[in-house]
Order: C-alpha cells, then sequence, then structure tokens
C-alpha cells in the first residue's frame, strides 16, 4: 500500500470518525433540546397552573370565611364577596382545563421518553380525580355565600363546615402533584446537564484530532457552556442548602439560557411555596410546618418534653357579662399576648381548647434540657403579659365600668411524652399525647385548691432551679392517679424576688415541715406568720383549713404527708 493511499485511507478513517462524532452530537443535542422544549412547553407552565390552583383554592375558601367574619355584613361587602368568588371559580375553571389540556397533549408528544409519559399519565389520573372535586368544592362556597345572602348566618357557617371535606385533594394531593412535576423538572435537568458534559468532551476530542484552531474555537465555546452549567449547579446546591433563592441573570439566548429561564421560573414557584408556607404559619407552627415538609409528615417519637397547660379563672362567669363579639375580642387579645411570649421562649403553642392554651417544649426548639426552665419563664413572662392586658380590658371588652378581673392559672409537667401526627388519613395535627399531658393539666387545675397561680411537677423543678425561685407547696395524688407527686409554686426569676417573698417561702417550708411531722401547733403558728407576711396568701390559707381538719379528725398512723384530691 502507497504512501498516498494509506493516506486517504487514514483521511477516510478520520472523516469517518468525524462523521461519527458529529452524528453522535446531532443525537444528543436533539435529545437536550428535546429534553429543554419539555420543561419550557410543559413542565414548567404546569408547575406554575398547579401552584395557581393550590393558591386559588386557598384565596376561595379564605374570601368565603372572612365575608363569614363580617358582622354585619353590608350589600356592598355581599356583593363584593360574591364577585371575588366568581372571578377565582372561572379562574380556576380556567387553570384546571388549561392543566388537563397541558397533560393530554404532553403524554401524546413523541418527544417524551416512555418512563416520562408514564409519570404523566399517572400525573394526570391523580389530577382528573382532583379536577372531579374542584365542583364539589365550589359548590360549598355557592352555597355558603347564598344562605348568607339570604340571612342565615348560622346555616352559612354549618355549610362552610364542608369545605373540610376537600382538605386532603386540595392539600397533600395537590402538593404530590406539584412534587411529581418538580422531580420531572430536576430529572429532565440531570440528563441535560450530563449531556451537556458529554458534549463538551466529545467536542474536545474532535478538535484535538483535527487541528489547534478547532481546538482553541472549541475551548472558548465550551468554556461559555460551562460556565453556565456551573452557575446553574451553584445556585441550586445553594438553593438546597437553604439559602434565598434568587434569579440567574440570562446572558445567552441558548439552551444553557432555556436551562437558566426554566430555572428562574422554579426560583419563582420556590418563592410562591415559602409565602404559602407563611400563610399555613398562621394556623400551624412555622417550624413545625419546616419539619414536616422537611421530613414527612408520618412523624412519632417518644422523648422528654415540658407541657404546659393554662386557663382563665371562672372565665364561664365572665363570658355571661359579655357579649359574642367582646368575648372574641377578649380571647383573641389573651391569645395574641401569651402566644407572643411562648414563642419568644422557644415554646410551640399545641392547641387552644375553649379559653384554655396547651403548649410544649421539647429539643430541637428549645435545645437540651433548657425545655424546663423555658417554659417557667414563659410562664413568668404571660403573667406580667397578663398584668399589661388588664389595663387594656375596658376597651377591650367595651366595659368601662367594672371591667372582668382576668386571672390565669397555670400548670406546667416534665416527662415523657410521644410526639407527632396523629389524626386520620385525611386531617392530621403535630401534637404530644401521655400522662405527661395529663398531669400538666391536672396541675393547672390544682391551683383551684391552693389559690395559686403556676404550679410545676418536681421533675419540671429539678430542671428549671436555677432560672427561677419556687416553693415546695405539697405532696398530692391528683385524680386518677395513685402516685404522689410533689408540687411547686414559682415565684419568680432567679434572684429576683422581693425581701418578703423569700421570707414568705423560707416560712412557709417550716409550716410544711412541722405539718408533715404532725405538730399542728408549729405548724400552724407558721403558716400564721406567712398570713402576715402576705395577707392573702392562697396556700397558707389553705394549710389553716387543712390543719382545722387535721385536729379533728388525725390522719391514720401511716400516714406520709399525702393529701388526696378527687376532683379533677
Amino acid at each position: 500500500m502507497t504512501i498516498r493511499k494509506k493516506i486517504f485511507l487514514l483521511t477516510g478513517i478520520l472523516l469517518a470518525l468525524f462523521g461519527v462524532v458529529v452524528g453522535a452530537l446531532a443525537t444528543i443535542q436533539k435529545l437536550d433540546s428535546d429534553e429543554i422544549g419539555n420543561i419550557v412547553d410543559y413542565q414548567m407552565p404546569l408547575s406554575r397552573l398547579v401552584a395557581q390552583i393550590d393558591v386559588d383554592t386557598d384565596r376561595y375558601e379564605l374570601g368565603i370565611m372572612r365575608a363569614l367574619r363580617l358582622d354585619p355584613l353590608s350589600p356592598a361587602d355581599l356583593q363584593s364577596a360574591i364577585a371575588a368568588k366568581q372571578a377565582i371559580a372561572d379562574e380556576l375553571h380556567k387553570d384546571v382545563a388549561e392543566t388537563a389540556r397541558l397533560l393530554d397533549q404532553a403524554i401524546q408528544d413523541p418527544h417524551y421518553q416512555t418512563k416520562d409519559r408514564v409519570d404523566l399519565a399517572r400525573i394526570e389520573g391523580s389530577f382528573k380525580f382532583l379536577s372531579r372535586s374542584l365542583e364539589g368544592f365550589l359548590a360549598v362556597g355557592d352555597l355558603t355565600i347564598a344562605t348568607l345572602a339570604n340571612g342565615r348566618r348560622e346555616e352559612a357557617r354549618v355549610a362552610s363546615l364542608g369545605f373540610a371535606r376537600f382538605e386532603q385533594a386540595f392539600g397533600p394531593d395537590l402538593s404530590e402533584i406539584r412534587r411529581d412535576i418538580a422531580d420531572l423538572n430536576d430529572r429532565a435537568t440531570r440528563m441535560v446537564l450530563t449531556s451537556q458534559r458529554l458534549d463538551t468532551w466529545l467536542s474536545f476530542a474532535l478538535f484535538i484530532a483535527a487541528c489547534g484552531l478547532g481546538l482553541g474555537i472549541s475551548a472558548v465555546g465550551s468554556t461559555r457552556v460551562v460556565g453556565g452549567l456551573r452557575q446553574l449547579v451553584v445556585s441550586t446546591r445553594a438553593i438546597e442548602a437553604g439559602a434565598a433563592s434568587e434569579p440567574l441573570a440570562i446572558r445567552t439566548r441558548d439552551e444553557v439560557g432555556e436551562l437558566a429561564s426554566a430555572f428562574n421560573r422554579m426560583v419563582e414557584e420556590l418563592r410562591t411555596r415559602e409565602r404559602i408556607k407563611d400563610t399555613f404559619g398562621k394556623f400551624i407552627d412555622p417550624r413545625i410546618v419546616s419539619r414536616l415538609i422537611g421530613s414527612g409528615a408520618d412523624q412519632a417519637e417518644r422523648r422528654t418534653i415540658t407541657v404546659f397547660f393554662s386557663d382563665i379563672k371562672e372565665f364561664s362567669g365572665i363570658s355571661e357579662q359579655l357579649t359574642a363579639s367582646a368575648i372574641v375580642n377578649l380571647l383573641n387579645s389573651y391569645f395574641g399576648a401569651v402566644a407572643a411570649v411562648i414563642h419568644a421562649h422557644n415554646g410551640v403553642i399545641d392547641k387552644y381548647i375553649g379559653d384554655a392554651v396547651m403548649a410544649f417544649w421539647c429539643p430541637p426548639f428549645s435545645p437540651g434540657d433548657n425545655h424546663a426552665g423555658d417554659a417557667c419563664l414563659a410562664a413568668l413572662a404571660q403573667q406580667e403579659a397578663i398584668e399589661t392586658l388588664r389595663a387594656q380590658l375596658p376597651e377591650i371588652t367595651g366595659m368601662r365600668r367594672n371591667p372582668p378581673n382576668l386571672q390565669i392559672r397555670m400548670g406546667i409537667a416534665t416527662g415523657e411524652a410521644v410526639i407527632g401526627t396523629i389524626g386520620s388519613a385525611a386531617a392530621r395535627s403535630y401534637t404530644v399525647i401521655g400522662d405527661t399531658v395529663n398531669l400538666a393539666s391536672r396541675l393547672e387545675s390544682v391551683n383551684k385548691v391552693y389559690g395559686s397561680s403556676i404550679i410545676l411537677s418536681e421533675e419540671t423543678w429539678r430542671l428549671a432551679q436555677q432560672v427561677v425561685e419556687a416553693r415546695e407547696l405539697d405532696l398530692i395524688t391528683v385524680a386518677g392517679k395513685t402516685e404522689p407527686v410533689r408540687i411547686y409554686e414559682v415565684i419568680g426569676r432567679s434572684g429576683e424576688i422581693t425581701p418578703e417573698l423569700g421570707q414568705l417561702r423560707d416560712c412557709f417550708a417550716d409550716g410544711l415541715a412541722a405539718y408533715r411531722r404532725r405538730q399542728w401547733d408549729a405548724a400552724e403558728a407558721a403558716f400564721q406568720d406567712c398570713v402576715a407576711i402576705v395577707a392573702d396568701d392562697g396556700p397558707s390559707h389553705r394549710f389553716l383549713e387543712r390543719i382545722a381538719f387535721m385536729r379533728d379528725s388525725p390522719p391514720p398512723a401511716e400516714w406520709g404527708g399525702v393529701w388526696r384530691l378527687s376532683e379533677k
């Protein structure tokens, strides 16, 4: 074989390799373009539409509930509510129809791979089920507004309860569809990134084999492509790490520019999600919302926590003196004051039960063993907030003369409890259950017996004694229990109590010790001294009554100082 033929053969081989590489590059570019086109034409619009449906269903329900709360409801307000309801309903119909059309068109599009079509078909099935619920959801709003327009407010409130049937469809189910679409975006983006890297390396190899000029041109072109992709990767990792999501600057109009544009739309969707999260944070503690979003809704664990219960003293009598709106104003002002204090001291409000508040402290919200101390400091701060609130009661209740005497009783207990999401498949709540919860509730009621305000369990006092001052009240068995519980009354922050309170604590301790030794005269004298220090000291008066009873009916020989309470 001559040199000329070898050169021609080598040239032919190089040309053949060049054609193979060019064909491979063209195929990869076609696949990349298809994937990016799918993201731009279908997946990002679907993400936007599903997010809009999620927001509009919330707007629809919140608008109707806002109209229900207006009392009186003027004709102008009613017409405004009806118009807003109809506008949102029309927008929902339009968005649902457009979503169904895009899903159907995407499934038929040959640019999608089989696996993606299967996922889209599954999303379409879920969306069809959700869209069938839309008319029933809108019908609840129509019925509520129609009933309200006829002046039957109570019937309208009952009708509005029908929204609860659709919490699953327009809550977790809709979120699941959004996550599925986000997974499609993520998979397509990763595929494009992988293909772009392969394209870059093949381009390098081709230009090195061809000539130095091609290598230089390839280096310049690949640097621009890789730079844009790296910017996307860095921004994606920043979002994954929890940093603020910021849009990218689009410097080119090629596939990388389109990918950056799609990324920016994703950033906007994330911001929308944060706004929704902030909205739901008014119903569920935002820290709980973040935790559930990050690790899933099904959670349950047993850990040592501190549980808090509070109740307004003689609230039934107070409510009898007030109008319905005044009661609502009073409770809203009260809950607002105590909720701010609980959150500021790392607590989580579990629920409001009538005029009662249930909260808990535990890691990671309150680190280490600080949960007991945080709960006690929060209780003292709440009592101070109530003092401020009392001065505002004439304006809040409308009673310029003889406003209600707002006094709060609190019970705090520390121990093991189960914490997690509890409820049915359709409706759940993040709460705590166990004996510690029951004990905290009982201790709140025990304040009635002793005329006190804040009662702690022994374990709470053991963990919190570095931050608060307290006195031992008694050794009791609460209703429904047989094991005795040593209880304490908080009297102030550590190092901040007055000399009189310090003297009262010491004198009370002497009286309690004499009482347990059955030295009735010495105990009575000590408690009389307590009353001389603080005339309205409830626990001292309680023990003076008890001593008089003990003298007439001495306890049995095996009595260990335990007092049994029969009422909850």
